[in-house]
């Protein structure tokens, strides 16, 4: 695979150079450096505390039908919100200074959300955030027959309709993930820029053990202790991963695949058009990085430049620091692009739509 590398620019290079000196006087005035603070305390019992409490009223049998399949729809909600709070920092060792306590949070939260840790972990790290946008290179948006997400991908005819059929799959992504997509990721030895992977015995032993906990716990428990009918257990098993899915998607899914946000190519020397840190720039789409309140809920995915310039540092910091980028970015003339929730949700299906007509090569993101 053809080696890739970010230009050197002596606007960018001081852009970069004075965010990371502010951030880093900003961090070390805080009590627990780039860590969460007391506040990741009250969220994760918030959150995990309403996740498991769903799951006990589920298995009291007490709810009738209807109800326990809105336990399950409320208990896809709650597992987001553990996913993007506490399992994102702890992938991103941000969360606490202890690498193995991070390491067991986020294994035991994103397994029994029903998504592989250990393989989510080398996508997400070594993949998408190495190198977001690019093709061949950001898994995210490879290998997707049904949906173009990039514009240097292949555009197929049915595409032409993927801007009215999105919402239908959309409903089924966590469901997807769960039941086949990280098997197929198991089986397969090359992934984007990923090459010759090669699992240890034990993870690939944690995979399915994992699995078989997850479905244990969601499926067969609630029929064989609560006693629903196991019609009853699959439609809300199937409402959880349909409301999860929606959730993580409409929250996040625009953070890159929007009309604002840039896929650049590589020249024939592998040379992106931009530096590391503007690559981070142009590839992202925020929206109210600085607020507190959308910060509190959505662990920071929305300020999502903040994060890819910055993903070693807990979310809970993200508003400062995403003051420190926009004034940073002002100073130097890097663009930083920015909306509100529904401008991105917008942006993203108008950019499903631009794809779905406009062949590679035909259509300049971002600008």
């Amino acid at each position: 695979m053809q080696t890739i590398r970010f230009k050197v620019s002596i606007r960018d290079d001081h852009f970069y150079q004075t965010v990371r000196t502010r951030v880093h006087a900003y961090l070390k005035q805080q009590t627990y450096g780039r860590f969460g603070n007391k506040l990741m305390i009250v969220k994760g019992l918030l959150y995990l505390g309403f996740f498991w409490g769903l799951y006990a009223c589920i298995l009291s049998g007490r709810f009738s039908d209807v109800g326990v399949v809105g336990l399950y729809a409320l208990m896809g909600m709650a597992g987001l919100l553990i996913a993007f709070n506490i399992a994102h920092d702890a992938v991103h060792e941000a969360l606490t200074p202890w690498k193995g306590f991070n390491k067991t949070i986020y294994y035991l939260t994103f397994n029994f959300l029903g998504t592989d840790a250990y393989l989510w972990s080398i996508r997400h790290n070594k993949s998408h955030h190495l190198y977001p946008n690019v093709d061949d290179c950001d898994i995210d948006i490879d290998n997707n027959f049904l949906i173009r997400l990039s514009p240097n991908r292949p555009l197929l005819p049915h595409h032409r309709w993927q801007h009215l059929y999105a919402p239908v799959l959309y409903a089924f992504y966590t469901l997807h993930s769960t039941l086949y997509k990280d098997l197929m990721y198991l089986r397969r030895k090359n992934l984007a820029n990923l090459r010759n992977l090669k699992h240890p015995w034990y993870e690939i032993f944690g995979f399915f053990a994992f699995k078989a906990v997850y479905y244990t716990y969601l499926i067969v428990l609630p029929y064989f202790v609560a006693g629903y009918s196991w019609t009853t257990v699959l439609l809300g098993f199937l409402a959880l991963h349909v409301c999860m899915s929606y959730f993580f998607l409409f929250t996040n899914i625009m953070n890159h695949h929007a009309q604002e946000a840039s896929f650049p190519s590589r020249d024939a020397n592998g040379y992106l058009p931009g530096s590391w840190a503007t690559h981070q720039m142009e590839t992202c789409l925020d929206f109210y990085p600085t607020s507190n309140t959308w910060n509190f809920f959505f662990g920071g995915f929305n300020a999502h430049c903040a994060h890819h310039l910055f993903p070693r540092v807990c979310h809970v910091h993200y508003s400062a620091i995403s003051k420190i980028i926009l004034e940073a970015a002002a100073e130097f003339g890097v663009p930083h692009k920015e909306g509100t929730w529904w401008h991105g949700m917008q942006s993203h299906f108008r950019h499903l739509y631009d794809l779905g007509h406009i062949p590679p090569g035909k259509l300049i993101s971002g600008d």
